[in-house]
């Protein structure tokens, strides 16, 4: 059982996995494709988990959880096998709460494994209902590559975190992983015989390699079990597979604005997803209302009309005197061309 692990007082108060620690989860994760650690999350944050698990989804009985689950997309609802559900929840309260989305421990795990900039992809609860049976083996997303031999030789390149919100036990009905079966090239490799299941303790989560071939135990019990799961994956990645009918991540942008600095790449997609769903609001109506009109232009001045410059008669010299008389329709003497009268003959 090297792939379970406690989480001492020590480490879960200062953020930090002891160095021995550390080195054999990863040794156990890259073995196993699975890590179950005790005692990351406090009672009292399981509790806030769980009320407000309640409060969005309480009053959902398996026939209510049914009958939305029916209705066409978009919907929170997935059926995922009789009496199972899997829900987009509202990032609200703690679900918004850096403490779970961006929780030290998990963190300083994963971001080895995924890259300093990975993403959190979804943020869903599966609620098994008393009476579901058993799901199927299957993997969460399989091998990236087809070609023989690639796809299992590869990094990880998501994980997925199972935090159950109540005590579960094998009655209740945990989750049965195949150990190592990441590395498997096909499914026709597991033997149900081969399966692994223990009970799950408040506060503790299981890590899985987005790859690991895992199924739902039935339910036996006499209440819903749910558990949370936040998929984390590396910055390329995005699950096209297991959320087509809705959004995985459902925080107002509002809420993503209060995010601490730190935690706000790891959450860009929650913001993407926000901006999408208010994206009505930025219709063109609105945008014509603030537009600001062009002014006419002025209109072009016309010129003015050239004017009209008529020449003074030539001054009278002192020869004029000697013209003697002249006829006022006579030609002036002073050689100008026009009439007398129209020259030196003009009243001044």
């Amino acid at each position: 059982m090297d792939w379970i692990v406690a989480v001492s007082a020590g480490e879960a108060a200062s953020g930090e996995f002891d160095p021995e620690t550390d080195s054999r989860l990863r040794a156990a994760f890259q073995e196993h494709g699975c890590v179950l650690l005790r005692g990351v999350f406090s009672s009292a944050t399981i509790d806030a988990m769980h009320r407000e698990y309640a409060a969005q989804l309480g009053a959902l009985d398996l026939a209510a959880m049914r009958a939305q689950a029916e209705k066409p997309p978009p919907n929170r609802l997935i059926g995922v096998g009789g009496a199972r559900y899997d829900v987009t929840l509202r990032m609200n309260g703690v679900f918004g709460n850096p403490e779970v989305l961006a929780n030290p421990l998990l963190i300083k795990f994963l971001r080895p494994l995924l890259g300093k900039d990975m993403r959190l992809n979804s943020l869903t609860v599966v609620v098994s209902h008393p009476g579901s049976s058993q799901q199927q083996a299957h993997r969460d997303h399989n091998h990236l590559f087809s070609e023989p031999g690639l796809g299992p030789s590869l990094p990880v390149y998501a994980v997925n975190v199972a935090i159950p919100l109540i005590d579960v036990d094998l009655e209740t009905g945990p989750t049965g992983v195949w150990l190592g079966s990441h590395r498997f090239e096909h499914m026709t490799s597991v033997q149900a015989s081969a399966m692994v299941a223990i009970p799950w303790q408040r506060g503790d989560c299981m890590l899985m390699d987005y790859r690991l071939l895992h199924a739902g135990l039935p339910n036996r019990g006499t209440q819903p079990r749910p558990v949370l799961y936040l998929v984390y994956g590396r910055r390329w990645f995005a699950d096209d597979v297991n959320h087509i009918n809705r959004i995985p991540l459902d925080m107002a942008l509002e809420r993503y604005a209060e995010l601490p600095e730190p935690v706000r790449p790891m959450l860009i997609r929650a913001y993407t997803h926000a901006v999408r769903l208010r994206w009505p609001e930025a219709d063109w109506s609105s945008l014509a209302a603030q537009r600001i009109e062009p002014r006419p232009a002025p209109p072009a001045a016309r010129p003015l009309a050239p004017a009209v410059v008529q020449a003074a008669p030539p001054r009278a010299t002192a020869d004029s005197a000697n013209w003697g008389k002249t006829g006022r329709n006579e030609p002036c003497p002073c050689g100008s061309g026009k009439k007398y009268k129209h020259c030196h003959g003009r009243n001044p």
